[in-house]
């Protein structure tokens, strides 16, 4: 036979000819391992392969049904999963995988030896099966290293893709088989036979409604979850605005998770903790030899969230110069890694938090306003815990719970502590009331916990003695050793507000606001951080009202 016909045939072979014997093998009655197995078999007489193997996963993406052809048991015996780092790379990225060479990619080096098995080099194809857009496992197989061509490597993958797809349906078909043994499954699997329910799409049955991982039934909190659950049904933009502690990061996994792109990767990254230039690196990835210590390629968070959801927290925090990079991956899908020319597509749901001032910052230029207007889709704004009423001793006691599982203990609060952690602020939020219980219960002195265990009851709580100091009435303030009485309300020298709101940062009638604030920077050696803390203001503050009181910072 010439070499013109066996390309022919082989190509004839991977067509009708060969989807009609695969079909065969998956309607006959059998088990859905024998079916599975059968079809990797098949598979040799209709293109060349060495190896291959077809991997379904569980829910939580492990190996649930393994069926091989031509791969060797672990000699320990353990089960062993041929080419499990490009396994996850396909069903991380829900698309094919081919690999003309696996000596020059890194999925293979931890398995080099089993791979090439003392012939030349190898070749791997691999795709993933699919139904519905949601991947179920992945069908690969590899062979010696030929001359084969783009097209035909193009041909091999359409084949292989349609075969995974019919794989995916049978296994789709069996997993919704009643425990009694009857058929559950109409055409899309809809609904159970003779249920008389309207048939539902898949996305909508699956989709979780309850956000268990958020505890609290308060108004405020309430009224947030609901504009999750509509938010979440589309791919808008989402800035998460809030003070520290509130729960950002579970809010944005809720969106996530509430979202069609649930069953894709969840990526987060603190934008606040790096620096301009390895955020560019984390986020966009990177070339081998990009620069110092770029020793292989690497894909960066967009890559990584591809067709799922990316959380930046802080982007408050970014400098001017990433925030046009930024821009330009959001306006248009596309992104190169540092050090590279290649274009690449990505599909990402973004969300943002901060509990930055922005529309502040957009105003003082430290924030573009395109990109503002870019992340500033839909807006939420999540509740600080003093103003969710009656969730404090709920989320108490789930953190106790946690804390009793984590160290093997059995602790109780009091009615009477309960009612202590209830009338407590928190101006750390829900991170702060965790550490609470976390620490109190640490050094509870026996198995109830009551209310001389805290902290706060014996004068040690940093965030009680901050609530003191707000709350100290307005007939005297020190600043630094000086006291001074109560003056008529006067306008707040920053614009901003004091701790209890304009004009309550009292002063002697002799002091103006802008004597008042030279006095603190004098006292504090004009360094506007030490100033702000006598005065009870953020730096910030304290830099509009030097600017607005034309106040020359001296240097010392």
């Amino acid at each position: 036979m010439t070499e013109v016909s066996t390309k022919t045939m082989h190509k004839r072979d991977l067509g009708c000819s060969g989807l009609y014997r695969i079909s065969r093998v998956l309607i006959t009655p059998a088990s859905l391992e024998i079916k599975l197995a059968n079809v990797i078999k098949t598979l040799p007489a209709l293109l060349p392969m060495r190896r291959g193997a077809i991997v379904v996963l569980t829910a939580e993406g492990e190996p649930a049904t393994t069926a091989t052809f031509g791969v060797e048991p672990a000699s320990s015996g353990a089960r062993h999963i041929p080419a499990k780092a490009a396994i996850d790379r396909i069903v991380a990225k829900g698309a094919p995988l081919v690999v003309p060479d696996t000596c020059k990619s890194d999925l293979f080096q931890d398995e080099l030896q089993s791979i090439l098995s003392g012939t030349g080099q190898v070749t791997f194809i691999g795709v993933p099966m699919k139904v519905d857009q949601e991947t179920l496992g992945t069908l690969w197989i590899d062979r010696e290293k030929d001359d084969a061509t783009r097209a035909q490597f193009e041909e091999e993958v359409r084949f292989l893709s349609m075969v995974a797809n019919l794989a995916a349906r049978a296994v789709r078909l069996d997993g919704h088989e009643s425990r009694d043994g009857q058929p559950t499954m109409g055409e899309e699997g809809a609904r159970k036979i003779g249920s008389g329910d309207k048939e539902l799409p898949e996305s909508a049955r699956q989709r979780p409604t309850k956000i268990d991982w958020i505890v609290g039934d308060s108004p405020a909190l309430k009224q947030v979850i609901e504009s999750v659950k509509v938010v979440a049904r589309t791919n808008s933009a989402v800035l998460l605005r809030g003070e520290s502690g509130t729960g950002k990061e579970f809010f944005a996994k809720a969106i996530h998770e509430l979202s069609p792109r649930r069953k894709k990767p969840f990526v987060k990254l603190n934008c606040a903790a790096l620096s301009a230039g390895v955020l560019e690196s984390e986020l966009f990835g990177h070339e081998k030899g990009a620069f110092t210590g770029a020793i292989s390629q690497r894909a960066g968070r967009f890559e990584l969230a591809d067709g799922g959801t990316l959380l930046l927290d802080e982007i408050g925090e970014i400098s001017p110069a990433f925030q046009a990079k930024l821009l330009r991956v959001l306006q248009e899908g596309e992104l190169e890694r540092v050090g590279g020319t290649k274009t690449l597509k990505v599909d990402v749901r973004l969300i943002c938090a901060t509990n930055k001032d922005l529309e502040a910052a957009v105003a003082d230029g430290e924030f573009r306003a395109d990109l503002y207007y870019r992340i500033n889709v839909v807006p939420l704004f999540l509740p600080p815990l003093r103003e969710r009423n009656g969730d404090i001793p709920r989320l108490a006691k789930v953190f106790l719970d946690r804390f009793n599982s984590e160290n093997n203990r059995d602790l109780e609060f009091t009615p009477a502590a309960l009612e202590i952690v209830s009338g407590c602020k928190f101006p750390g939020n829900v991170r702060e009331l965790e550490n609470c219980v976390r620490r109190t219960a640490t050094l509870a002195r026996s198995g109830t916990i009551v209310p001389s265990d805290f902290s706060c009851q014996s004068g040690q709580c940093f965030s009680s003695m901050l609530g003191k100091t707000a709350d100290r009435p307005l007939g005297t303030h020190s600043l630094n050793g000086l006291t001074m009485s109560k003056s008529l309300p006067v306008e707040s020298p920053v614009g901003l507000g004091y701790p209890n709101g304009p004009g309550s940062l009292t002063v002697a009638p002799q002091l103006t606001d802008r004597e008042l604030l030279i006095s603190a920077m004098e006292k504090a050696g004009w360094v506007q951080a030490k100033a702000a803390r006598l005065l009870g203001l953020t730096p910030r503050q304290v830099g509009y009202a030097l600017r607005r009181h034309r106040i020359q910072v001296k240097k010392i």
